[in-house]
């Protein structure tokens, strides 16, 4: 009796549906399976990278910009930092960063958290080179900097694939 109960173990085991089947092992790149909203925070502050963060104390630091200046009350430049490439192998540049600045911009309210962290109308990101954009507002924007916080940096293959909005997620 104890033999047979051991065979059918081992044959249950060793079956399609036995007891011994692993789950598949999570391989390869990010797929979004539950396009739920609460997913918004999870993926993109866990996932994406930002072109400044908030360090500890509550400060702007540089992340995937390398620094920032104002030239006058209307423009904030940024030098992109150089050598970085996405999971994809996807070099992130200038270029990128405008393609994420127009996708960002183009929805009525990109953040769920307010639109007051939108940028105002008639905001614009320019290349100046691969290595530095600038951001020009109609007007001054004490927030500039904090909603250059909230712009997540994503790559194109994410842009053809999801995208942002409700159509997307």
């Amino acid at each position: 009796m104890i033999g047979g109960l051991g065979l059918a173990l081992v044959t249950l085991a060793l079956g399609d549906s036995g007891l011994a089947q692993r789950p598949p092992v999570p391989r390869g790149e990010l797929r979004i399976v539950d396009k739920s909203f609460t997913n918004w925070a999870s993926i993109t502050f866990n996932v994406m990278d930002h072109l400044v963060e908030l360090d500890r104390d509550g400060n702007l630091v540089p992340r995937l910009a390398t620094g920032w200046r104002w030239l006058d009350e209307q423009t904030l430049e940024m030098k992109l930092r150089r050598g970085v490439s996405f999971h994809n192998g996807e070099a992130f540049d200038a270029e990128i960063v405008k393609l994420d600045w127009e996708e960002n911009t183009k929805l009525k309210q990109p953040h769920a958290i307010g639109e007051w962290l939108n940028f105002k109308p008639g905001s614009r990101l320019v290349i100046v080179d691969p290595d530095t954009v600038r951001f020009v507002f109609p007007e001054p924007d004490g927030a500039a900097l904090v909603k250059v916080l909230y712009m997540h940096i994503a790559n194109r293959q994410f842009y053809r694939e999801f995208g942002w909005g409700e159509k997307h997620w």
